[in-house]
């Protein structure tokens, strides 16, 4: 299919558009995720999301080793390297090993990182919430239109 070069054009000023948009929640769910741990007075918060949904990988998955954390939050190793030292130095998880393989390292939550897990659940949850009864405004068949663009989308910025 050819479309014309005018709806492209339209499409990718509105794909900047929700570009910023989202950098621009994403740093607003951060500062939310830090006010919360304000108003229940826990300890500080890891400086960026992505240090934020490792955690929440752990918390949903553990105990779960340095491995499946790439694989699940499809980051490389070295950056689950540098992002779980951070969370050890925070106190908000710690290395166990299983009793039938020594040699491997597991991650679970500590007290403190458990807290800060659950409140950014609660807060995934009433965001996730919010988005279905947005999508409830799609027929079916758009809801698919819409998926697989997403999925394109997601291969397109994976190769860039």
């Amino acid at each position: 299919m050819n479309y014309p070069d005018s709806i492209k054009a339209l499409i990718y000023e509105q794909l900047l558009h929700f570009s910023h948009l989202h950098e621009q929640r994403m740093e607003l769910e951060l500062k939310e995720i830090k006010e919360m741990v304000q108003l229940h007075q826990l300890k500080s918060v890891p400086g960026n999301l992505s240090t934020i949904h490792v955690l929440d990988c752990i918390g949903h998955h553990e105990p779960i080793n340095h491995s499946a954390i790439a694989e699940k939050l499809k980051l490389s190793k070295a950056s689950i390297t540098k992002i779980s030292k951070k969370l050890l130095d925070l106190d908000l998880i710690r290395r166990t090993q299983l009793n039938d393989n020594r040699k491997e390292v597991y991650f679970r939550l500590t007290p403190y990182g458990k807290q800060l897990f659950e409140l950014h659940r609660d807060m995934h949850e009433a965001e996730e919430q919010r988005f279905m009864r947005f999508l409830d405004n799609y027929s079916e068949s758009e809801l698919q239109t819409i998926f697989k663009f997403f999925q394109g989308m997601a291969r397109y910025v994976g190769e860039r």
